[in-house]
């Protein structure tokens, strides 16, 4: 189990490739239909590499893990890409640097912003004190038998919390309490806590643009009921077609009255 945990940890394609366990983002496509997480998992590459999943990347690299950031993500070249010339230039960078994350010169302003707006917060940075980013978790879930994973943002063990960090367009409460409810954070912080056996979930959360409002939100007991509620019934839709084989993925329909 500890192996796992270390490969999960230290390997990103080996963490996000894997269906043995079950991940909140799956369960966000399970949510979909039966079919369509059998046909994300039958077809890995389907989903390409987006420019705001490549932001999201470089933002918790540039947030959690500075050095990684540092050595791992690129700024690229300022040339016009409508020329031969230009053309040419950008495609040697490409070439140098395929294995990288890029970013362009108005992406890395802005990671430079949001980051100093997180270190000038001195509730954000005793939250992000302690522990250590990037942590993988494995459990069986008790109810629904079925296997999960999970990589926290942020977990300290000594204070028995998660922290996760993100980008949003509004961080004030009201804006925020949407984005959460759009986005299913309720269920991914009830699916984390109960995985890591935590007492506590926060969100830090700052706007993508100047001047990089920042929130700091604690989850409350009817948040995390509600997110529970939300994950354990979409554990329970995964183990009627996925462990039970009770019903056949691709044949699952919507019906309803209109």
């Amino acid at each position: 189990m500890d192996s796992i945990i270390k490969k999960f940890t230290s390997d990103d394609e080996a963490y996000y490739s894997d269906y043995s366990f079950v991940t909140n983002s799956q369960l966000g496509v399970l949510n979909r239909s039966p079919a369509t997480y059998q046909y994300y998992k039958d077809n890995p590459s389907h989903r390409p590499v987006t420019k705001a999943l490549n932001f999201g990347r470089a933002f918790h690299m540039c947030m959690l893990e500075h050095d990684k950031f540092e050595s791992d993500v690129v700024v690229e070249p300022n040339v016009n890409k409508r020329t031969k010339s230009g053309k040419e230039e950008y495609s040697k960078f490409l070439a140098l640097h395929d294995s990288k994350t890029i970013l362009s010169n108005d992406e890395q302003d802005s990671l430079v912003g949001m980051r100093n707006r997180l270190t000038s917060s001195s509730e954000a940075m005793e939250l992000l004190s302690g522990g250590l980013a990037e942590q993988v978790n494995i459990w069986n879930d008790p109810t629904h038998h079925v296997p999960c994973k999970g990589k926290a943002d942020y977990y300290n063990k000594e204070k028995n919390i998660l922290v996760d960090i993100k980008t949003t367009q509004d961080a004030s409460p009201k804006g925020f309490r949407s984005s959460a409810y759009k986005y299913a954070y309720d269920r991914q912080s009830a699916f984390y806590l109960d995985g890591f056996e935590v007492d506590e979930f926060w969100f830090i959360v700052i706007e993508k643009s100047a001047p990089y409002n920042l929130g700091i939100y604690k989850c409350s007991l009817d948040f995390l009921d509600e997110g529970r509620e939300k994950y354990s019934t979409l554990l329970e839709t995964y183990s009627y077609y996925f462990i039970q084989k009770l019903f056949k993925p691709y044949e699952h329909s919507f019906s309803g009255t209109l």
